[in-house]
């Protein structure tokens, strides 16, 4: 397998840099890898060897609201249950089934797609609350604003209209990866560092080719 970086650098927007002050480290784009946490692929990979584990929050994100207050979720099932008060049992209804079956469903999503699975009732299970609009099953499951908003802002993540088909599909899988895998990166020094995460890939035989995207992108353009 090849992996393909457009800079010098390896990590792509998973980097940690010194972007304000020496000795300061910063999430260069982004902090919170749920799928990463729950991917079968990453989970084979023998981070620990490399001084990196996942650590969790009891809420693994909040929404806020135009009021300025907000809703947070909590990762313990039941507990969100509880939090989001009338809203809670459609949410466990909703989310719950596919958060205790997580391993199953992101062995069949988080992959290429192919004709045969091995879960065929929980995979269409998902399909009856993935391929509709996210506001259509927002608009359906829940009663009040809060949960509402709750449940657009994990599908937002898609960059689909939240009108849009398949949108509701990144709320379920969001909302599920919370309550079953949610987590981030943590290395020996508070960050993983670039040296790290190549020597994860190649410890997996994985080939890392630096600055070759831009070079790819330019042979695609002037080919066509």
């Amino acid at each position: 397998m090849d992996v393909f970086e457009a800079e010098p650098q390896p990590g792509g927007a998973a980097r940690t840099l010194e972007l304000t002050l020496p000795g300061f480290l910063h999430d260069f784009g982004s902090a919170v890898y749920p799928f990463a946490a729950g991917s079968p692929f990453f989970s084979s990979l023998p981070l620990s060897n490399h001084g990196l584990e996942w650590i969790h929050s009891p809420c693994p994100l909040a929404h806020p609201l135009d009021d300025g207050t907000a809703i947070m979720l909590e990762r313990d099932l039941r507990d969100a249950g509880a939090s989001l008060g009338q809203d809670g049992r459609a949410w466990r209804r909703l989310i719950g089934p596919f958060a205790k079956r997580w391993t199953d469903l992101s062995s069949e999503v988080l992959r290429p797609i192919h004709l045969f699975s091995r879960h065929p009732l929980l995979l269409a299970r998902f399909g009856l609350v993935a391929f509709p609009p996210a506001t259509m099953i927002a608009g359906i499951s829940f009663r009040h604003e809060r949960t509402k908003a709750l449940f657009a802002g994990l599908a937002a993540h898609s960059f689909l209209s939240l009108g849009e088909p398949l949108s509701a599909a990144f709320g379920v899988l969001l909302g599920a990866a919370a309550h079953a895998v949610a987590g981030r990166f943590l290395a020996a020094e508070l960050s993983p560092s670039p040296g790290r995460y190549a020597a994860i890939l190649r410890s997996s035989a994985v080939r890392l080719r630096l600055r070759r995207v831009s070079i790819i992108l330019h042979l695609c353009q002037t080919t066509m």
